[in-house]
Parts: structure tokens; C-alpha cells; sequence
């Protein structure tokens, strides 16, 4: 079966102006990232939208039952406001994400995230540089400031920041509605790009390091991955 491994939403903001918000933003806000296996150096969020609203919460919801909320600092930043009004789906988690100069996210998954499952994350770059080397399923992608992307993230995928800048994305989760679906498949799609869902023929090695990747994740999500991965495991002709 075909899966969407990316494309570029015909949506385009402006750079200056979510840069001038970012700026305005004070630096004790950005809250270390909680996934601290997965990377080296310093990876920092701003919760926008977070459970209950909450200010320092940038925990991504472990339960079905969630309940995001707008945050006061979205509710200080009138462009970030107008960007997030664009989009016509139910907005979950929404974050700024910020990879210092000479970080990088190690390669990891992130558990069924991707169009086919319900569930889309969505990149739009903030503050970026020719040096960010963002690669998704060992493909370096090239995303420029002001663009929206949807990438694939149950695919594997990783990020070397080897630039003098420290790279801001907002990061925008969200439900797959009519709105989302008929954007994915609008003739406006000029960069867009289909890959074979392997998901199901992952060599035994491979399932063993999925398995404990879902297991640091901690969600009921990844928990359920996991469980499902094991019994594949236990089930496989020896």
C-alpha cells in the first residue's frame, strides 16, 4: 500500500512576522524537551496550545481523552493567532520547537503520526538555515522558512543542526478532517511524495528497537504499538 511520506501544503506565512512573536517571547519560557534520549545538545518548546492550556505543560496527551487548550502565550501573539486560524481541522498539541546551534535529534519514530492513521504534524519553519540537515526516511529534506510541511514521522527521521543559528519550527498537530483531506489531494500540491508502508515487514531487529523507542515514548499510543510489535515477535516462525 501507497502512504504519503511528504508534501508541502500550498500555505505559505510570513517569516519576519512569526520571527518578531518568537522574539517576543522571553527566554525563560523555552522548556527543555522531555524525549531526552533522543537527542544531544539543547531542543527546547513553547507550549501554544497544551492540556488545560497550561503554560508549562509541553507533554504531548497520553489519554484519547484530551483537552488542548490555547495558552497565554498564544494568546499574546496575534500573527501566530492568524496562522493557526488557517488551518480547518481540530488543532491539538501546537508547539515551538527550538534545536540549538550544534544539536541534533537522534533517529527515532514517532508512533502511528502520520496522515493514514488520523493524526498529521505539521512543520512550519520559523528561523532555519541551508545548514539544518532534516532527514526523513535517510531523505534530506529542504524546508525554507515561512513553508508548511506535512512529513511521515512514523517513518524514521532525524535532524543535525551544524548551522550558526538556532532553529524554530512551529509545530502544529491536528485531526484529520474533510478540510485536511481534500488539501492533501488539491491539484495546488506541488511537491508531494508516496512511499510503500513497510510498516508490517520490519526485519526482527528492527521491531526490537521500535519496540523500545515506543516504550520511552510512554504513551498509551506507543504502549499499544509495542504490545503489537511483541506479538508479531512471538508469533514469527522461528
Amino acid at each position: 500500500m501507497q502512504i504519503i511520506k511528504y508534501l508541502k501544503l500550498p500555505l505559505f506565512f510570513d517569516a519576519g512576522l512569526l520571527q518578531q512573536e518568537v522574539d517576543a517571547l522571553s527566554a525563560p519560557q523555552w522548556l527543555p524537551h522531555y524525549q531526552v534520549k533522543h537527542y544531544e545538545g539543547e531542543w527546547t518548546a513553547i507550549p501554544l496550545r497544551s492540556m488545560g492550556g497550561k503554560a508549562d505543560d509541553i507533554f504531548i496527551s497520553p489519554t484519547d481523552n484530551r483537552d488542548y487548550q490555547d495558552t497565554v502565550f498564544l494568546d499574546n501573539s496575534p500573527y501566530l493567532q492568524k496562522v493557526l486560524q488557517s488551518f480547518q481541522c481540530p488543532l491539538q498539541a501546537v508547539r515551538l520547537l527550538k534545536l540549538n546551534a550544534g544539536s541534533y535529534i537522534k533517529e527515532h519514530r514517532d508512533a502511528e503520526l502520520n496522515y493514514e492513521n488520523g493524526e498529521i504534524r505539521l512543520h512550519i519553519p520559523v528561523c532555519t538555515h541551508p545548514d539544518v540537515e532534516f532527514y526523513l526516511d535517510k531523505e534530506r529534506l529542504t524546508l525554507q522558512e515561512g513553508e508548511c510541511w506535512y512529513m511521515n514521522f512514523n517513518l524514521l527521521h532525524a535532524i543535525n543542526n551544524n548551522s550558526p543559528v538556532n532553529r524554530v519550527h512551529l509545530v502544529i498537530d491536528a485531526v484529520v478532517n474533510e478540510w485536511i483531506t481534500g488539501i492533501f489531494n488539491s491539484p495546488d500540491i506541488v511537491v508531494k511524495k508516496e512511499t510503500e508502508d513497510l510498516s508490517k515487514v520490519f526485519d526482527e531487529a528492527t521491531k526490537k528497537q521500535m519496540i523500545l523507542q515506543f516504550r520511552e515514548m510512554n504513551t498509551t499510543l506507543s504502549h499499544k504499538m509495542a504490545d503489537e510489535l511483541e506479538k508479531e515477535l512471538s508469533t514469527a516462525p522461528q
